[in-house]
């Protein structure tokens, strides 16, 4: 009869277990489709305004876009950089 009650025991703990253990995989797939179509928001002040302020949201293939534009930009800035008498 106890050999009964343990089986029985057992299978009521492992169940859960084993159905839990299955939903972590599909919540991390779950995740990475989020982190693809996760966006960021940044606030930037208003030119001319102490108060009010720019909100840009973009996706992380938007932003990488926007840092290398920003690289490029700095980069060719630099190089045509003229000094005057210097």
């Amino acid at each position: 009869m106890s050999v009964r009650v343990m089986l029985a025991a057992l299978a009521v703990v492992s169940v859960p277990i084993a159905v839990n253990g299955a939903e972590p995989q599909a919540q991390t797939q779950q995740q990475k489709v989020n982190k693809e179509s996760r966006r960021t928001c940044t606030l930037r002040p208003e030119p001319g305004s102490r108060i009010n302020t720019i909100r840009t949201c973009r996706n992380p293939a938007e932003v990488e876009a926007a840092r290398q534009e920003q690289r490029r930009t700095i980069d060719r800035i630099q190089t045509n950089k003229v000094s005057f008498g210097r």
